[in-house]
């Protein structure tokens, strides 16, 4: 039954899927335009739209450790420093790719064991169907291998009209370059 539903959904969001891998590539997503409704960890609804005139730095991460830890985290706060360092005003727009465990507790030890601190990061969650295509959209690929989430290491910069402006992918280490 599990295989079923699995394939079923599959068929439903594959030619969504591919739309915005499309959309991604020719690069005319607009990130602000992106429908999905979010929960940040006061429990209050947000849009992408919100950030709509602002610099943003955005990305898709798990709040919880997994024997295949992910490295965003690491290098979110890495460009973080950057952004103080060049005295850039970024919001931090970090989206959960597990609702059922992105909880504002989860985001909270996130947020303790990585040294964030500041009014500036934002940690959301989208329901579980919105998941997939929101990932979709931002050119995030993830899966599940032996139930450990494995993810692309992948942090935009959006600018204030809503275009991706930069892309920071694997280990680049120039994080002033992200934001020149």
């Amino acid at each position: 039954m599990r295989t079923r539903r699995h394939r079923t959904i599959r068929a439903w969001l594959l030619p969504w899927l591919l739309a915005a891998q499309a959309a991604f590539a020719a690069g005319s997503i607009d990130v602000y335009a992106l429908p999905y409704r979010l929960v940040d960890e006061q429990g209050r609804e947000r849009h992408l739209a919100d950030w709509r005139g602002k610099q943003i730095v955005v990305a898709m991460d798990h709040s919880t450790y997994s024997a295949i830890c992910s490295s965003t985290g690491r290098r979110l706060r890495s460009v973080g420093v950057a952004a103080e360092r060049l005295g850039r005003d970024v919001e931090f727009v970090i989206i959960g790719l597990e609702p059922h465990k992105d909880t504002p507790d989860t985001w909270a030890a996130y947020r303790k064991d990585r040294g964030i601190v500041g009014e500036n990061w934002h940690f959301l969650q989208a329901s579980p169907a919105d998941t997939p295509l929101v990932a979709a959209n931002l050119g995030v690929n993830y899966r599940y291998e032996y139930d450990d989430l494995l993810l692309d290491l992948r942090i935009l910069r959006v600018g204030p009209d809503g275009r991706i402006e930069r892309v920071l992918e694997g280990y680049d280490t120039d994080t002033d370059a992200f934001f020149r």
